[in-house]
């Protein structure tokens, strides 16, 4: 009792003297503050536009790589930029970041204020300043490709379907979220459902996606009679998706529109991978794989043959599924794309550990040995081919392997060299 007591009364006087000292250092907010300075996203002009016969405030974002190259960029024409720049501005960084998801692209933000907004986006006059007066300036001032996609959001997300029907080659793709009006006439002597369907009669080579979520009302209304139009009606030239978004809402549709509509309009740039065996064989299995590699060639100038990450991960979930027999069947199709050649000592590893698990041990010591030649000092190599001879019973082989992985263990200062010792030493008593 006595000990408790005098703890007690230590952590009491901990707390009563020593807390006020480490506690009493002040944060001075000046030098807290002291190096701060303006975060600033992309750069912001004034276009003066004689079509509007006004001032426009536009917002422009460059790729890393634009000043320390001399190649030329998509541009990402963002509708309302005054609240959805950034937005543009995040998914060029977001799809440039580990998984590479599309090329870098300019981002343009064509601010609006209200409640001109609205007006704006209902006139013809509008569409013609961006063609003429704005895609021009940016085209003469930056270097760009001609493909261009326009996103809008609710009126500008009818208007961009409106660019699609008014100038069907301006842009190459057009996002269109919770689009509002797109079925009626206040505006217009024809709804743009109508005036799209009267266009499709002609070689429509563009890509449209419409989102909305699930509560939207006449917003959603609007949108499913299109849909009903694009699927009966819509050329084979137009690629299209419509999308009705769960668990979103009227405000947060330009979010999730925007991330899955340039996902799908940069189709095939990304590498190609699978995240289960099921999904790879329900889209076409190895067929899919290679039309994919065939469109990845055609659209972004990449190699046609599959890229290793591409084969393992198809591989990967062989072995996942625990399924031999489709595993086999791919490290037969991948055997002339050397992909052991091509991956990691750990994904190589893998597969050399699922052919032990089936007792394919020749396949398993095939695998440790193009291991090993590519990696002639790594004493673990070694050790696993020592381990497969010595379950096959092959004592002289395997003694030979355990004698090298201690060799090389000595001179590289391996932390498992007691283990491959120890190993070593068991088979030559034995």
């Amino acid at each position: 009792m006595n000990i408790m007591i005098k703890k007690i009364f230590f952590t009491v006087i901990l707390l009563v003297f020593v807390s006020p000292i480490v506690c009493s250092k002040h944060i001075d907010s000046k030098e807290l503050y002291a190096n701060e300075s303006d975060n600033i996203v992309g750069k912001k002009f004034t276009l003066s536009s004689k079509i509007l016969a006004e001032d426009r405030d536009i917002q422009i974002f460059l790729p890393e790589s634009y000043h320390s190259s001399e190649q030329r960029y998509p541009v990402l024409y963002m509708l309302d930029g005054q609240r959805l720049f950034t937005l543009g501005v995040s998914l060029s960084q977001s799809f440039r970041s580990t998984v590479k998801m599309s090329p870098e692209f300019i981002v343009v933000g064509i601010n609006n204020k209200y409640p001109d907004r609205f007006s704006n986006f209902v006139k013809a006059e509008f569409l013609e300043f961006i063609d003429q007066e704005l895609i021009a300036s940016i085209d003469q001032n930056y270097r760009t490709t001609e493909e261009r996609i326009l996103f809008g959001w609710e009126f500008g997300g009818a208007f961009a379907i409106e660019s699609l029907i008014s100038k069907p080659t301006l842009f190459s793709g057009h996002i269109a979220a919770s689009p509002y009006p797109i079925d009626e006439t206040w505006f217009a002597k024809q709804n743009r459902i109508e005036q799209l369907e009267s266009i499709f009669k002609t070689d429509l080579k563009s890509y449209l996606y419409v989102a909305v979520s699930e509560g939207e009302g006449s917003v959603l209304v609007g949108t499913e009679k299109l849909n009903t139009l694009l699927e009966e009606k819509a050329p084979e030239s137009l690629r299209w998706i419509y999308r009705v978004l769960p668990g979103e809402e009227h405000l947060s549709t330009p979010h999730a529109s925007l991330f899955q509509g340039l996902k799908n309009y940069f189709y095939g740039y990304k590498v190609f991978q699978i995240s289960g065996l099921e999904q790879f064989q329900k889209a076409g299995g190895l067929n899919n794989f290679y039309a994919y590699n065939k469109i990845r060639a055609q659209r972004f100038g990449f190699d046609e043959k599959p890229e290793a990450w591409s084969m393992f991960t198809i591989v990967r979930n062989a072995i996942r599924a625990d399924s031999f027999e489709q595993f086999e069947l791919f490290m037969n199709e991948f055997k002339s794309s050397d992909l052991l050649t091509k991956i990691n000592l750990s994904r190589s590893n893998l597969i050399a550990q699922y052919y032990l698990q089936y007792k394919q041990n020749n396949k398993a010591i095939g695998v440790f040995q193009i291991m090993a030649t590519a990696n002639p000092d790594n004493a673990k190599i070694q050790h696993e081919l020592g381990k497969v001879y010595l379950s096959m019973n092959n004592k002289e082989t395997a003694k030979v392997y355990y004698q090298k992985a201690v060799e090389l263990a000595e001179k590289s200062k391996d932390k498992k060299l007691s283990e491959y010792q120890r190993d070593l030493n068991k088979i030559s008593a034995g």
